[in-house]
């Protein structure tokens, strides 16, 4: 698969500016890796229209591919709007008709909040850290509720 390689191997979209994890991004940039037979997702600081079109059109490519399991780790995410929240529903409706699982992980308490009040919890697993999310996906893990 064209830029995404096994292990902790990242790749970057957009025009090069100062941003997360000392590499150089601007605002539409996301980083992901492959994990075993799994895709993460990182989507950064703030979730608006261009980092939520990056995050589809990477999951796009990745279900093309053959991913069928997907994680957003929203570890270093504190802000989504409401166009990043739409983008995230195709994403889900899209990994959904693909037969794929997406779930999303590290939520803080206010994206946790937001998501359960928008009816997110139905269409989509979320779990507490993305080691657990990878550990279900590979089957290693139970979840329980």
């Amino acid at each position: 698969m064209a830029g995404i390689g096994a292990g902790s191997e990242c790749r970057l979209f957009g025009c090069p500016s100062a941003g997360l994890w000392g590499v150089a991004m601007n605002a539409a940039e996301i980083k992901s890796r492959l994990v075993e037979n799994a895709a993460v997702i990182y989507p950064g600081i703030y979730l608006n229209q261009l980092r939520g079109e990056s995050i589809e059109t990477e999951c796009q490519q990745l279900l093309s591919n053959g991913v069928r399991n997907i994680v957003i780790n929203f570890e270093e995410t504190e802000l989504i709007n409401s166009i990043g929240i739409s983008i995230l529903l195709g994403v889900i409706e899209s990994v959904n008709h693909s037969c794929g699982t997406l779930v999303l992980s590290n939520l803080n308490a206010s994206n946790r909040e937001l998501f359960e009040m928008l009816g997110l919890m139905s269409h989509v697993e979320m779990l507490d850290t993305e080691e657990v999310a990878l550990a279900k996906l590979s089957g290693r893990v139970e979840t329980v509720m």
